[in-house]
């Protein structure tokens, strides 16, 4: 019998190893439990394949991969370990957020020296925005920052879940700065994870995606100059705007391919044993080629060069529709392999499990329904 193989994981895994030569090679043999542990290698040879530049663009130094390109590589990143491409597609999403950042400020040659930097030194940025607080948006904010005497700020609040906890060279935290009046003005703190004042907390206490090292990062005034503290133009809690919006698609993107990856590596084991009808099979390739595609024709309409409020309904109703593809073609998958492969094989529970983590990203299903109703109306997209 031919083997039948998922076309949207071929073309994931080739994109992988022309934008992350030697990647692949080095974790594909790999035991999946290993690399979705505590102590995996994983993180450490994303850095070395020049990983960390994936979305600095090329001019400084980074590999300028597209929207398309990046969500392929996350989709081969999930299906060789979904702990890496978690915490990976957090990294790229905030290089995006923060490469949007700096391009729209009109932001002096530091900033861009620092982003060529993240490229050129394989510096691995976590985020410390709010994308893992229920009920707030990506700018909202649980960090605070006042005016230090001596210049500067000093930071004080905490992240968690927060991915590349321990791995992670630079912290990128959404800040409210408190200003005279007592109110508040958004800042982006770019904050060396080495800085005083840092600690980790354990937060995560599931094994799955334990290898994306989602624990807590406490900040207890943490000095961090003036020079990296940046300041767009928006205000507190008024909404969506360009940053936001732009964060949101990133995040949206990447963490869903991350997911399509992890469940196409399900579906191909169960492609491969040949188990079930010929109608079986085909409803898990469906199901997965279809997650693949809806993901890859958003990532086509942001490198078209449009990011904003029709970009980001799009990026929504992609992301819950994979969402409740992926955990059909998982059940399927599953069942095809059947139950002595479920009580052997760890790798097959930790998948399924793994399958239904993409409900539990930010925003829900249930603080997304209304906005995409009233979208669909003609109102603009208000996610609160």
């Amino acid at each position: 019998m031919t083997t039948t193989h998922l076309r949207c994981m071929e073309s994931a895994r080739e994109t992988c190893a022309t934008t992350l030569p030697g990647l692949s090679e080095e974790l594909r043999d790999l035991p999946l439990s290993r690399l979705e542990s505590t102590e995996s290698p994983a993180l450490a040879a994303f850095k070395r394949a020049g990983g960390a530049g994936l979305l600095v663009p090329r001019e400084y130094g980074g590999k300028g991969a597209t929207a398309l390109e990046a969500v392929r590589v996350a989709r081969a990143l999930g299906a060789l370990s979904p702990s890496l491409a978690v915490a990976t597609a957090m990294h790229n999403f905030s290089v995006a957020s923060l490469v949007a950042l700096v391009a729209s400020s009109g932001a002096s040659g530091l900033e861009w020296m620092l982003i060529e930097g993240i490229a050129r030194d394989g510096l691995l940025v976590a985020s410390g925005f709010a994308e893992g607080r229920a009920g707030a948006g990506i700018l909202d904010s649980a960090v605070t920052a006042r005016p230090s005497a001596d210049g500067g700020y000093v930071v004080n609040g905490s992240k968690k879940p927060c991915s590349l906890s321990r791995s992670m060279d630079l912290l990128t935290a959404g800040v409210a700065i408190e200003q005279p009046d007592g109110s508040s003005q958004l800042g982006v703190a770019l904050i060396p994870a080495a800085s005083e004042g840092i600690t980790r907390e354990p937060f995560w206490g599931v094994p799955y995606l334990a290898g994306a090292e989602s624990d807590e990062v406490v900040l207890k005034d943490v000095h961090v100059p003036e020079e990296l503290m940046l300041r767009p133009e928006v205000e507190l809690g008024t909404g969506l705007d360009t940053l936001q919006t732009v964060g949101f698609v990133w995040f949206e993107l990447l963490v869903t391919a991350a997911y399509t990856g992890a469940v196409g590596r399900l579906a191909e084991a169960a492609l491969r044993s040949g188990r079930g009808s010929v109608t079986d099979r085909a409803a898990v390739l469906v199901a997965v080629e279809a997650a693949a595609g809806l993901a890859e024709n958003v990532a086509r309409v942001v490198d078209s060069g449009t990011i904003g409020n029709p970009e980001l309904a799009a990026a929504l109703t992609a992301r819950f529709a994979v969402q409740d593809l992926l955990v059909d073609a998982a059940d399927r998958a599953a069942e095809l392999l059947g139950g002595v492969a479920f009580v052997t094989s760890p790798e097959v529970g930790h998948l399924l499990a793994v399958s239904r983590v993409l409900a539990f990203h930010p925003p829900s299903r249930s603080a997304s329904a209304e906005a995409l109703l009233a979208h669909h109306a003609g109102a603009p997209l208000h996610i609160s």
